[in-house]
């Protein structure tokens, strides 16, 4: 955080407290975050598992603009926004310089609003879907673009020279580009589809690599980025005896890039040839992530700890399930009696999505927000319930989602419930960060004032 100045007007006394915009542009970010996650996020997801739940299907057509309205909320207005907020707040504390036109940087959570906004009424209202579609694609691109622009230049008067985690917080730049791009392609390869079986046909195509994409190449790296910069500091773990960070950057992106171009080619031709190079992209991606757990030494002993550790452990542990199951991928399918399950790739990106991302989230927001704010973790609260809650949650979804397949008149009407229990978890660690960063400014201005009463003393 950057120091804060004293009024010189000020009268005589206590020094006036003056912050910049650069000092609290991550609450507004933060903020909007939870409110879409509380909203057209996570409770959204819920009500449609509900009905998912209900019908005994995964497969709803109906369910569909909802459903694909939901996703973008998550993405762009949970994630999307919590990465830019932090981005703002911590990048440029992290080469020790300042951040680039912090009015530019706040008007682009306006941008991203009125995209997130105009995407979710696109969705479900198919009358006006293009121009909205159209306004909501030039409302996001820009503040990608604007947002990239901005850490690329806060970043050139740095004193640290280049460091190997840079490469990751670049390769996830680069990423959330090409997913805000290829994301709003999708919706147009929607809305132009001729009939019912053109619509199924362009969604199967598409939106299985902008999945991977997303979260295997935006967010994982951008993940891994800030782990490797921050957590083996905060936590003290120690260091692997061989480093891999350069291996794990280039199995993260071969990866990525061989299971999008295998899944497009064995999906228009399929030879099998290249639903081996899928298996070999599955493979590849468990490796990377067995590979930067040990480099960050998540689950040795810490010489420090504080509440976001638990979420940053659990984060890691769905990493590695979400990962392990990929390769069994062709395995269940068989056990299955069926081609392609969705009800297992579904699990496999709950447990990547809410296990390892939103987890993170929560972890790293726990750590961060206090600490900006002045406030000790005994202040706070440890946040358990909220952490268990969520765990059983999202252990509940995977697992019942899975049974789907085998016993589906138990797990069904079970399965529809589970979101429920996340957004529990998710109202009330909501709440505690709202409160936490409404004290943030009180909080700082008592623990500078103490700092000036020591130096006069």
């Amino acid at each position: 955080m950057q120091p804060l100045m004293r009024d010189q007007a000020a009268a005589p006394g206590p020094p006036a407290i003056r912050e910049g915009l650069p000092d609290y542009i991550y609450q507004r970010f933060f903020k909007a975050g939870i409110f879409v996650v509380l909203t057209a996020g996570c409770t959204w997801g819920a009500v449609n598992l509900l009905e998912i739940g209900l019908a005994g299907s995964f497969l709803q057509m109906r369910l569909l603009p909802a459903i694909h309205a939901h996703a973008h909320a998550m993405v762009f207005g949970w994630v999307g926004l919590f990465v830019m907020g932090f981005a703002y707040q911590s990048f440029p504390r992290f080469k020790a310089t300042s951040l680039w036109k912090p009015k530019l940087a706040a008007f682009t959570l306006y941008l991203m609003l009125a995209g997130i906004l105009a995407r979710i009424a696109a969705e479900l209202l198919p009358s006006v879907a293009l121009p909205l579609g159209g306004f909501s694609a030039a409302a996001e691109l820009t503040g990608v673009s604007l947002f990239i622009l901005i850490i690329r230049r806060s970043g050139e008067n740095a004193v640290e020279p280049p460091q190997v985690y840079e490469r990751f917080l670049g390769a996830a730049m680069f990423w959330f580009w090409v997913q805000t791009a290829l994301s709003h392609f999708f919706f147009f390869a929607k809305v132009t589809a001729a009939n019912r079986e053109e619509l199924v046909l362009r969604i199967a195509l598409i939106d299985g690599s902008l999945l991977t994409i997303q979260f295997l190449g935006f967010v994982a790296m951008m993940i891994a980025g800030v782990s490797l910069r921050m957590i083996p500091m905060a936590y003290g773990f120690a260091r692997p005896k061989r480093d891999r960070r350069r291996l794990i950057f280039w199995l993260m992106n071969g990866s990525l890039v061989l299971g999008v171009v295998s899944y497009l080619a064995f999906f228009t031709t399929r030879m099998p040839a290249f639903a081996i190079g899928l298996e070999l992209a599955y493979i590849l991606t468990f490796a990377w992530a067995v590979l930067l757990v040990r480099q960050l030494g998540i689950f040795s002993r810490p010489a420090a700890t504080d509440r976001g550790l638990k979420f940053i452990r659990a984060a890691y542990s769905w990493l590695l399930f979400a990962t392990a199951m990929l390769p069994l991928v062709p395995l269940y399918n068989a056990l299955a009696g069926q081609a392609f399950s969705h009800a297992y790739m579904g699990a496999h990106r709950h447990a990547l999505t809410v296990g390892f991302v939103s987890m993170m989230i929560l972890g790293v927001s726990s750590r961060l927000v206090p600490m900006l704010a002045g406030l000790r973790d005994e202040e706070i609260g440890a946040l358990w319930w909220p952490f268990l809650l969520f765990n059983i949650g999202n252990g509940l979804r995977v697992s019942l989602q899975i049974l789907t397949d085998f016993v589906p008149a138990v797990a069904y009407p079970w399965v529809g419930f589970t979101g429920f229990v996340e957004v529990v978890a998710l109202f009330w660690w909501g709440a505690l960060m709202w409160r936490t960063m409404n004290l943030a400014k009180t909080t700082r201005a008592r623990l500078f004032l103490a700092a000036v009463v020591r130096e006069s003393k």
